[in-house]
């Protein structure tokens, strides 16, 4: 039988001082705090009367862009800062005792190309001529951001798995003298890896796989702090005859 793989002690603490150094792995409030944070998303609605619709369509992409770059950067923080896992001091390790950690990259890694797919095909729907009314601009808004943040809900199980290793490796004995306990309750579910490759992913039908929640959590995002039309806001509050 192959003896499991081993770090000497100084290997094991400079290990141990980079886990330490790593981001939070993000969670469910990680995103949803990110939609809320987007700068739109901290100031009243904008009433606008006599405005460009190019502008109010270049606020409606700029808003769908910076969407999309929010929810990746956690995603690829993650990433990055796991990529430690194939240095050649670690390799052997993590593949010995978490066999389940590449896919788990892997997963989150096609999250990514997925959320620059959806950015991409939904900011090409709203540069199209027929997208010419504020209320076209919001619904599509609505779909991408919905279509994101469903993507990155499906990386919560894998996020989870990846925190348990963070954490497991965080409590590890820097001497190699002593056992340390192998990590066999830390596992990545398959059933749990539901991020398809971008080839196989059907971008068009992207929105119906959005939770009607999301969609109405979004759409009172957008109905509090997007842009208004100057009429609507006077039949709300009409004016003294």
């Amino acid at each position: 039988m192959n003896k499991a793989p081993s770090m000497d002690r100084d290997s094991m603490v400079e290990l141990k001082k980079r886990f330490k150094k790593m981001s939070v792995v993000p969670d469910e409030n990680s995103f949803s705090n990110a939609i809320l944070s987007l700068k739109e998303h901290q100031k009243p609605a904008i009433v606008i009367k006599n405005t460009s619709f190019l502008d109010v369509r270049f606020f409606y992409l700029s808003n769908l862009r910076l969407a999309r770059l929010c929810i990746q950067a956690k995603l690829s923080t993650v990433i990055r800062e796991f990529t430690i896992i194939n240095e050649p001091a670690c390799i052997d390790f993590f593949e010995h005792y978490f066999d389940d950690l590449d896919l788990a990259l892997a997963q989150l890694k096609y999250a990514t190309q997925l959320l620059m797919k959806i950015a991409t095909y939904f900011i090409q729907l709203m540069e199209k001529d027929d997208c010419n009314t504020l209320d076209r601009c919001k619904y599509l808004k609505v779909n991408a951001i919905g279509c994101m943040y469903t993507v990155a809900m499906r990386c919560l199980p894998i996020l989870a798995y990846v925190e348990k290793v963070r954490q497991h490796m965080l409590a590890q004995d820097d001497d190699p003298t002593h056992e340390n306990a192998p990590p066999s309750h830390i596992v990545l579910a398959k059933e749990d890896c539901t991020i398809p490759h971008t080839s196989a992913f059907e971008v068009e039908k992207a929105a119906g796989l959005v939770d009607p929640d999301t969609l109405r959590w979004l759409e009172e995002l957008e109905e509090k702090h997007g842009f208004r039309m100057h009429d609507d806001c006077a039949q709300e509050h009409p004016l003294a005859a």
